[in-house]
């Protein structure tokens, strides 16, 4: 495979690519109601009469029930499959988005927020499972760089639309618009999306190029909860889980808190404020597609090594990451968000890696469950204590300042487990029983 020549892709109609592009859009969605609630915050905080540490609540919340589930959906969507398990979260989370425009009261805010977690949780799953199975490794780079770079353009898509709809109506009608936009998707991926072998618009070609070049077929073969304890006692998991969380820590900080800072740093507008959180957000998009899926895919076609391709980005982009820390250190919000820019792209280099090494490491039929580890993890420390930490430290002191310092700290703790945890890059043996 070191030979692109080699690779005999198949002709005509490239149906993988077209499911590539659902997932991603899928990906895009289901951050959407991240993206309203961060870009509505003060919004919300002013109808609700919630403070900064309540409006972490309100983050957290979602990111607990969203949490929670990232262990249970690994093996339900081994066992029954992408397409329903995502169907019907799709159905659900979407209600309960177009819901949120008719509560009244703190409590109800709370509950619908933990319910749309709990519907949302397996799209990074599904999507990297679903990713496996319709991509031969060679390509799975892109693949994976192409829906995880779905969750920054959401911010480039949804902060400015939120903006523009509240400045115009008010916050409801932004949760009105995405709520109808997803009802529309929901329709589309109902309809369209399957397995490779049983997909209606595949050809016979596209579904042998995908078996030949195949890493592993991806069939259930293992009983869930012996999958779980030999993921849990096994050091490369391990390795993986905190260092992907050492960029998922600044991601989520920075989803959900981002507007409000450039809001309240430098006393910027709704509207203004959310055009300085979409630029970080549009380059951090094309360096996780560039940097880690092209580039990744084309040093490996060339013949590099792909454990040291793999570690050498993740090092580099989490060394860049470092970066972003400059933002606090300056009264110009230019520099601040030139700052925040860099930062972001270097650690969105890292994270389509990340999903590719889960891949590498899960053995058949365990795609899922291991993803869904990996962002167990990451929703647990950026998710969860980022989000409610950030609020609290911003109640607290003010200011945003040290909530950034903890961030780099983490980035650190996950280059550390990347480069010296992890290891070789080889599949993790399960030593138990199949079904």
């Amino acid at each position: 495979m070191s030979n692109e020549t080699e690779i005999a892709r198949p002709a005509g109609k490239n149906t993988r690519w077209t499911i590539s592009a659902l997932l991603s859009t899928f990906i895009i969605l289901n951050y959407f109601d991240r993206v309203a609630l961060a870009a509505a915050a003060p919004e919300l905080q002013k109808a609700f009469s919630l403070s900064a540490f309540e409006m972490g609540l309100v983050f957290t919340v979602y990111n607990y029930a969203y949490t929670l589930m990232q262990l249970p959906i690994g093996s339900m969507l081994d066992r029954w499959g992408v397409s329903w398990v995502t169907r019907t979260g799709m159905v659900i989370w979407t209600f309960l988005t177009i819901s949120l425009v008719f509560i009244q009261g703190t409590l109800l805010l709370y509950i619908i927020r933990f319910f749309t977690g709990i519907t949302s949780a397996s799209a990074f799953p599904a999507a990297a499972k679903a990713t496996a199975s319709w991509f031969p490794f060679h390509e799975r780079g892109l693949a994976n760089a192409l829906f995880d770079s779905s969750a920054k353009l959401s911010n480039v898509i949804g902060g400015p639309l939120v903006a523009i709809l509240i400045t115009l109506y008010d916050w409801k009608t932004a949760f009105l618009a995405i709520g109808a936009i997803n009802v529309l998707f929901t329709f589309v991926f109902w309809k369209y999306y399957d397995e490779p072998d049983t997909h209606k618009s595949i050809s016979k070609e596209e579904i042998n190029y995908i078996h030949m070049y195949e890493d592993s077929s991806d069939l259930p073969s293992y009983k869930a909860a012996l999958v779980l304890k030999s993921f849990f006692t096994n050091r490369k998991a391990w390795g993986l889980m905190i260092g992907f969380t050492g960029y998922g820590y600044t991601f989520n900080l920075l989803l959900l808190w981002l507007p409000t800072f450039f809001k309240e740093q430098f006393q910027l507008d709704l509207l203004s404020s959310a055009l300085y959180t979409a630029i970080p957000w549009l380059i951090a998009a094309l360096s996780g597609i560039l940097a880690g899926g092209w580039l990744v895919d084309s040093l490996i076609k060339k013949g590099y090594a792909p454990d040291r391709v793999y570690k050498n980005i993740i090092a580099a982009g989490l060394l860049i990451g470092l970066i972003f820390i400059g933002s606090i250190f300056t009264s110009s919000p230019v520099l601040s968000m030139i700052f925040i820019s860099v930062g972001l792209a270097g650690i969105s280099a890292t994270a389509p890696i990340g999903w590719t090494i889960a891949a590498k490491l899960a053995p058949p039929g365990t795609t899922a469950i291991l993803s869904s580890m990996v962002n167990f993890a990451n929703n647990l420390f950026g998710g969860i204590i980022a989000t409610f930490l950030t609020g609290y430290i911003v109640d607290a002191t003010g200011s945003f300042n040290l909530a950034f310092i903890i961030a780099a700290a983490v980035l650190v703790i996950g280059l550390i487990f990347y480069t010296v945890v992890l290891g070789d890059i080889e599949q993790i043996s399960v030593k138990s029983k199949k079904l």
